[in-house]
């Protein structure tokens, strides 16, 4: 069974960019690869521009991205507010919700 989730970035203008991740949104999953792995904000946004992905691998190269195999790149851009956040990971099964904002990977879990 998946544990979905958003990865998220906070942009400048206090929107939000997010992508879908299909597997292993645990804190020891997606949580620990972001904040190990991804802490440069070139690599970051590399990763948010690539759209929706299967599973978040430790490198963008190694990730399992659905423009890969065909499927339509899905980024949620604009989003405007935390809740809204939120509830774009809702709509999508989401467990967890991840943030990265001034140099710090911050996670929500999504309860129901």
């Amino acid at each position: 069974m998946a544990t979905r989730s958003l990865i998220a970035k906070k942009n400048k203008d206090s929107t939000y960019t997010a992508v879908y991740c299909h597997f292993d949104g645990y804190e020891k999953g997606v949580g620990k690869v972001l904040r190990e792995h991804y802490l440069d904000e070139a690599k970051i946004d590399l990763l948010l521009s690539k759209g929706g992905m299967s599973f978040l691998a430790e490198t963008v190269e190694g990730t399992e991205f659905y423009t890969k195999r065909g499927e339509d790149l899905r980024v949620y851009e604009n989003i405007q507010t935390h809740e809204e956040l939120v509830e774009a990971a809702k709509n999508v099964g989401g467990e967890f919700v991840y943030v990265y904002n001034n140099g710090v990977w911050n996670s929500h879990k999504i309860t129901w």
